[in-house]
């Protein structure tokens, strides 16, 4: 399952994750169409049935372009790639997902990995200057990654068992109708007292999310355009933009198309791998 890093998903990403062209999910209309289905279920529904359209692509790879706009016109640019290895399910290990800088120069080889696991995620960071690997801290995932308007915690999959949900209903979005999701984080460490999130109705694509601080404010918005479809069926967001309500600031992610089934295998996704990273 591979929505959570939406670099990874919210890259992956990240919480704007991918999502192959959906049929009809019997069980989310089950519960839907139940009367009897409060909030909580119809919300928890929607979030499992988008998990569900994501199964089965093994490995990914894709460039990205990280555009920063510091709220002055001002403006800088980075080249990453972003390598993910679906998890096996056993014992409920997720996705595996490795972030990669080329440029610029001065960051070129600086890589996170993330291991998704049951009840907590596992990160590290390596920073080439200094020639090790750091390990991210729980407490420190709400910080800012590498200057972005990402935080550490964007960057980890979208585990369903992370939040409390409740479906808010159903309204127009960008890509015509959307269920609206709101979704709590159950870790103490989150950033987020709260997050929005709308999917749409035709195949469960992640199109926007808003976050709230601690203090309940809205602090960020997500939205991804420029939907395609790969051959293999999964749909991409070619553009993503992260926006700080507080700030101004702003990151855009620009992505190439992905390539899936690359041969990736779970000894490229460790921390002892990170140094030999190129």
């Amino acid at each position: 399952m591979g929505r959570g890093a939406i670099i990874a998903a919210a890259l992956l990403l990240l919480g704007a994750g991918p999502a192959r062209a959906a049929e009809p999910d019997a069980a989310l209309a089950a519960v839907l169409e139940d009367p009897a289905a409060d909030a909580a279920a119809r919300g928890r529904a929607v979030a499992e049935a988008a998990a569900r359209t994501d199964a089965g692509f093994g490995d990914s790879r894709v460039a990205v372009r990280m555009i920063l706009h510091d709220g002055r016109g001002r403006t800088s640019e980075r080249a990453l790639r972003l390598l993910t290895l679906e998890g096996t399910g056993e014992d409920g290990a997720g996705d595996r997902t490795l972030i990669v800088f080329d440029e610029p120069r001065s960051e070129r080889g600086t890589a996170l990995l993330t291991w998704t696991l049951p009840g907590d995620d596992d990160q590290w960071l390596y920073l080439p200057a200094l020639k090790r690997v750091k390990r991210i801290a729980a407490r420190n995932r709400s910080g800012p990654f590498v200057g972005s308007e990402f935080a550490y915690e964007d960057l980890t999959e979208e585990q369903v068992d992370a939040f409390e949900w409740r479906h808010e209903g159903v309204e127009g979005c960008s890509l015509g109708e959307c269920h609206r999701v709101e979704r709590i984080p159950v870790e103490p460490w989150s950033g987020y007292s709260r997050q929005v999130a709308w999917y749409d109705r035709e195949a469960l694509r992640l199109v926007r999310v808003e976050y709230f601080d601690r203090k309940g404010d809205l602090l960020k918005v997500l939205e991804a355009t420029e939907w395609e479809r790969s051959p293999e069926g999964y749909w991409r967001a070619r553009r993503m933009d992260m926006r700080n309500e507080l700030t101004g600031r702003r990151t855009e992610l620009l992505w190439e198309p992905h390539a899936f089934g690359t041969g990736l295998d779970a000894d490229d996704f460790t921390p002892e791998a990170l140094e030999r990273v190129r």
